[in-house]
């Protein structure tokens, strides 16, 4: 799920709702359309990040009235200064521990004792772990067997996926995203893996069109968005290998239906949906 790289100032909008469900889902539903590109759940709503220069006051505003009237609201907007974001992640950021299997770390934690450790420096790039979806697609990916085979990653952001997949044993690993900041912060984060000249690793800047260019992959990941997804995954059809799988998500548990029928349209099988806290993973199958 890409998200690009903090350039410039960020608003900070934190909402706390009662009760906070359906209205926290519903609220990152119709933000979603506005250019926020970080969504944080929290036990008690959401945390939203956007450059503050797209951002419209008049459609924010309209947003939290209408959400007002389903719930009671609390709403805090903030402003996130450029020079200030590697300090602010420093401070909250925590090790994501993923059933003891792996760790995602930053750069100044201690390494785990056991599992994979897959060390991420995120630059507002999404995938750090945190977030339900990352969390479901490294699950999943730990339950795959991916040794000597090819993996797509499409969305890479960090490259968190991507780097769980090398170390995993895949054979090749190509990770795509559309934002120059994501692709150049999963190549940082190789180099922080010890991947730094991987001739495994390829990573690229750009959208599905580049996988005219590549074909054949064996496992395919990818977590963006529903929408995304959707206009996707024929695409990924032609470049995913008979008895292949595919992970997605970055969609939320109200939209498996949705993602079911246009894979069952594609004739792949759907193995496994896992949830958390509202987000969906689906692990599908293509026979």
């Amino acid at each position: 799920m890409s998200r690009a790289f903090i350039r410039e100032d960020y608003l900070k909008v934190e909402i706390t709702f009662e009760p906070v469900l359906p209205a926290r889902e519903v609220a990152i539903g119709w933000l979603s359309e506005l250019p926020f590109e970080v969504f944080e759940s929290t036990e008690h709503g959401v945390i939203v990040y956007a450059p503050k220069k797209f951002i419209k006051q008049n459609e924010l505003l309209q947003i939290k009235t209408n959400l007002e009237a389903i719930a009671a609201v609390k709403w805090k907007e903030s402003i996130v200064k450029t020079e200030n974001w590697n300090a602010a992640w420093e401070s909250d950021y925590e090790p994501v521990n993923i059933e003891g299997r792996a760790m995602v770390r930053a750069p100044f934690h201690a390494a785990p004792p056991s599992g994979l450790d897959i060390v991420i420096a995120p630059h507002m790039s999404f995938g750090t772990g945190h977030h339900d979806t990352t969390w479901l697609m490294i699950r999943m990916l730990l339950n795959l067997n991916v040794k000597g085979k090819k993996v797509l990653d499409m969305g890479c952001g960090t490259g968190v996926l991507a780097l769980t997949a090398l170390k995993l044993k895949a054979s090749f690993v190509l990770a795509i995203d559309i934002e120059e900041g994501a692709f150049e912060n999963t190549r940082e984060n190789a180099a922080l893996n010890g991947f730094e000249n991987e001739n495994r690793l390829c990573v690229k800047c750009g959208d599905v069109t580049l996988l005219k260019e590549h074909h054949h992959h064996d496992v395919i990941l990818a977590n963006i968005n529903r929408n995304i997804l959707l206009q996707d995954l024929a695409s990924y059809d032609d470049v995913l290998t008979t008895g292949g799988n595919i992970a997605l998500s970055g969609f939320f548990t109200g939209d498996v239906h949705v993602i079911q029928e246009a894979i069952k349209k594609l004739g792949w099988e759907s193995l496994e949906v896992s949830e958390s806290d509202g987000w969906a993973c689906i692990l599908c199958g293509k026979t």
